[in-house]
């Protein structure tokens, strides 16, 4: 994402020269990111660090007892800070633990986005305030302007509070109005993007082609989806699940959907995030951090609710079976998260290790000693996610083609995207032979390791062999400790074009 905006600074025009299936949002983010924080690796992970602090502002507001309805005891408002911590140190280490390459991620920034947005709307009828639900709707059109998909969750959010004002006596049109205007800002900056950059033709053909082919890639099983979306949490949730149906079970009256509809809206949410990583099909780790940004304060409230009912309710006091165990299963949940996965998740943060980069370094200096800086324009990675297109921009290299995802090429070739994306590449590779090429050994969201990936378009691969002579072959030595488990990253190839 640096490479591809780095690239548009420089005239490359998104869509129509740099094939991808991001939305103009990604490209704004990351923009702003970089020219707010800086172009460094430090820079992005002060980035990352400042989405994690507002989130956790935002953690504690949902978090808070609302001020409407009937009065607070004072033992549960001397604690309402408890469930906003809870869940803001649990998101912050599960971000953590899911390793390096994940700072930054578009789906965390949509996340922190939706977090807020649903705090601001909170605020909104809480205060019956227009700039909240200003604010509401400004972010959650940036999410949406990221991710489309997310229209649903923000419509429903904004309807049901509409609903919740009307059964208050309160009026809501301005409440509607407002944040239906504010929604429309981010995507309207969105277009006047992409119809400044002369490409609302190529996007259009994209969300065609490029979009439903990237999305149907690497599927995984539906269990395995499941368990995967909350894997970190995957006890709490068990145990949380079955505080809820002991708590029904033991109350035997309807829940108050309406009443606490702040909880309502966290439900709905968690219920939308997770439809969403099923949609997505792949279960990758960033996934997930829309579904943990509400589940989590979902959870917390409801084990710390539980918590005190069993221990200031009076009838608590008989210890009946049943009240013992929802007292129980809460401290369960509560100790669980704190005295286990929060200090585990801190330990194999404390593990990573960062400075592992060799496939970097070791390229930046092969590419230094064949020209360095002279080989812009003149290069082309075939990668994905390896680190090539990560080298490129460290030195500020320009490719030849904007073909830049390996996933393009080596598809199957029944996806007409595919064929599409070779033919571009070919033109462009034809046109001006690149005086470099590299290539990296792993398909990204496919299963072809050690370079086999180059078998499935034998044109290409022929056209190596006769145009290029293999320069340099690097194999990594040591695994890299980046996220759970040490991994060998890629290797690389390094053709130069042969001279006539």
């Amino acid at each position: 994402m640096h490479y591809l905006v780095f690239l548009m600074e420089r005239g490359w025009v998104p869509y129509r020269q740099l094939a991808d299936q991001q939305f103009p949002g990604a490209y704004i983010v990351e923009f702003a990111g970089m020219h707010i924080f800086g172009m460094s690796s430090l820079a992005w992970r002060l980035y990352d660090f400042t989405l994690l602090i507002v989130s956790t502002c935002a953690f504690f507001y949902v978090t808070q007892p609302a001020s409407y309805g009937a009065p607070i005891a004072p033992a549960r408002r001397s604690n309402s800070w408890f469930p906003g911590l809870f869940a803001a140190c649990l998101f912050i280490v599960i971000h953590g633990r899911d390793g390096l390459e994940q700072g930054g991620q578009r789906d965390f920034v949509m996340a922190v986005l939706l977090l807020v947005a649903t705090a601001f709307l909170f605020s909104a009828v809480r205060r019956r305030s227009i700039w909240s639900v200003t604010l509401f709707g400004l972010l959650s059109g940036l999410a949406f302007s990221i991710k489309p998909t997310v229209l649903p969750l923000s419509a429903a959010e904004l309807v049901f509070s509409c609903y919740v004002l009307h059964r208050r006596g309160t009026p809501y049109v301005n409440h509607l109005m407002a944040a239906a205007l504010a929604y429309l800002v981010a995507p309207l900056i969105a277009l006047a993007f992409v119809v400044r950059e002369h490409a609302l033709h190529a996007f259009v053909a994209g969300l065609r082609g490029v979009v439903p082919y990237y999305a149907s890639l690497a599927h995984r099983p539906l269990s395995y989806i499941l368990v995967h979306s909350v894997s970190p949490l995957l006890l709490i949730v068990y145990i949380w699940v079955a505080l809820q149906a002991l708590i029904h079970y033991s109350h035997r009256q309807p829940i108050d959907w309406i009443g606490d509809w702040e909880r309502t809206t966290l439900i709905a949410a968690a219920l939308f995030a997770l439809s969403d990583c099923i949609l997505q099909a792949r279960a990758l780790p960033y996934y997930r951090y829309p579904l943990l940004a509400f589940v989590l304060p979902l959870i917390a409230l409801d084990l710390h609710r539980a918590l005190q009912d069993s221990l200031l309710d009076s009838a608590s006091r008989n210890a009946t079976l049943r009240r013992s165990g929802v007292l129980t299963l809460s401290l369960v949940g509560l100790a669980f998260g704190a005295f286990f996965l929060a200090p585990q998740s801190a330990v194999l943060i404390h593990r990573y290790r960062w400075w592992q980069t060799e496939f970097v370094t070791s390229l930046e200096h092969d590419l230094d000693a064949l020209g360095g800086a002279a080989l812009s324009r003149h290069i082309q990675c075939i990668d994905s996610v390896s680190g090539c297109p990560t080298v490129l921009y460290r030195m500020r290299l320009e490719p030849v083609s904007g073909v830049l995802g390996d996933y393009m090429l080596f598809g199957s070739e029944s996806f007409p995207i595919v064929r599409q994306m070779r033919q571009q590449f070919d033109a462009d590779i034809s046109q001006h032979p690149p005086n470099v090429i590299v290539v990296s050994s792993h398909l990204h969201l496919g299963d072809a390791e050690n370079f086999t990936k180059l078998d499935r378009w034998p044109e290409f691969a022929n056209f190596l062999a006769t145009r290029y002579s293999l320069d340099t072959e690097w194999h990594p030595t040591h695994p890299a400790l980046w996220w759970s488990r040490p991994e060998l990253p890629a290797s690389y190839r390094i053709y130069v074009l042969r001279t006539r």
